[in-house]
């Protein structure tokens, strides 16, 4: 990896449980960190469901290694949000291979 090739700012959102009003606890997002990756779409299309053809776009990012980056985060780019499928590690913890598709849905900053 050459680390040249993180040229695209991305930010990471880390799920978080809060305790609303009525002591109910609720999952947020709270911004964790903005970084440089290298972003590839790996691939897109449509798929056949119940709901009828929904298309999807799987994105796969390249960071700089940060232990905190895990399965519960949610990563945006260029206003889009991801989520993410699969990580990777890449060398001796110098580097994380994310695979996320796109996610529709809303974020709930807390």
């Amino acid at each position: 990896m050459i680390p040249s090739e993180l040229n695209k700012v991305i930010e990471i959102y880390k799920e978080t449980t809060t305790i609303n009003a009525v002591g109910t606890p609720t999952e947020t997002y709270q911004f964790f960190k903005q970084t440089y990756a290298k972003m590839f779409v790996r691939t897109g299309g449509s798929e056949y469901a119940a709901e009828g053809t929904l298309p999807f776009t799987r994105v796969e990012f390249t960071i700089r290694y940060d232990p905190g980056v895990n399965y519960k985060c949610k990563i945006k780019y260029n206003g889009q949000y991801y989520e993410i499928s699969h990580i990777e590690h890449i060398g001796r913890k110098h580097f994380l291979k994310i695979q996320s598709v796109v996610w529709e849905g809303e974020l709930e900053n807390g």
